[in-house]
């Protein structure tokens, strides 16, 4: 069979992040292994487009639907947001650092924040799944009130990521340089990921689009499901708000060179702390 708009989506998709997948890992490699950091978030999100793209090609190949794969790819395309947020908390994590690492209110805020992302993604896969493999209306109102729950954790997770951008902001001079253009690509990035967020929670709140019964009911908000709404809206306010972030995230990544943050030329040893290392070295070790 062939494949339509939305298979030729999944297509592109696929050329696309294929590229991503290799650029996050060069970043990987040169800013640090740490999950804190982001960047190995980066990846995870390439890897999940990815495999969904596949498994949303493979589905359409099919003479008849197979409830199992479409549950699948719907479970990841709602799924996929979280490491994109997670990578920004990262990202903005990364900029704070030794300027705001005596700061226990973002110290905190970065750990809450963490814990909602983590919430939010379990929630979006496990109501994914049980809309999935739904046998009753019981099931069908689990798998929605878990959904909904998980997407509107995105807006508050979203929302605390801007509060957090804007409070580096507010001391931008003790901002490390290179950490300093990290920043600024998170402020160009924030109004993709706001409209993608939107997104998320209009798809959240559509119906599931998976040919299960009940599931298939239609409500205002049947345009924003992100398997059998519009596939226009879904092209601009889900894939290419993603694509956005990507390109700016990764070009950003490999302009910068976080090791350096702090050298000015031959490193500068007139702040020793008591155990002997400068703060310079000290920095190089920290690595993102």
């Amino acid at each position: 069979m062939g494949l339509d708009a939305r298979g030729d989506i999944a297509v592109v998709q696929l050329v696309i992040f294929i590229p991503f997948l290799a650029i996050s890992t060069i970043l990987v490699l040169r800013h640090g292994f740490n999950r804190r950091a982001g960047w190995l978030l980066l990846l995870i999100f390439s890897i999940i487009r990815i495999i969904g793209s596949a498994i949303h090609i493979a589905s359409e190949q099919k003479s008849t639907p197979d409830v199992g794969l479409i549950a699948t790819y719907i479970t990841l395309e709602g799924a996929g947001l979280s490491p994109l947020l997670v990578a920004t908390l990262g990202f903005l994590s990364t900029v704070a650092q030794q300027a705001f690492d005596s700061d226990t209110r973002f110290l905190q805020a970065r750990r809450l924040l963490g814990l909602v992302g983590t919430v939010a993604l379990a929630l979006a896969i496990a109501g994914g799944s049980i809309l999935g493999s739904a046998d009753s209306q019981s099931s069908v109102n689990t798998g929605t009130t878990l959904r909904h729950v998980g997407v509107i954790l995105f807006v508050v997770l979203f929302v605390g990521l801007v509060l957090m951008h804007g409070y580096l902001y507010l001391s931008f001079s003790r901002i490390l340089t290179h950490r300093r253009k990290l920043l600024v690509g998170i402020s160009m990035a924030l109004p993709f990921l706001l409209i993608r967020v939107i997104y998320a929670v209009l798809a959240g709140f559509a119906p599931s689009g998976i040919p299960n019964g009940s599931q298939t009911d239609h409500n205002d908000l049947s345009k924003f499901s992100s398997q059998t709404g519009s596939w226009q809206i879904y092209l601009v306010m889900s894939v290419l708000m993603e694509i956005i972030v990507m390109v700016i995230y990764t070009t950003v990544g490999l302009s910068i060179r976080l090791q350096d943050d702090g050298v000015a030329g031959k490193p500068d040893y007139s702040n020793v702390n008591r155990s002997g290392s400068s703060d310079v070295e000290l920095n190089r070790r920290e690595r993102v």
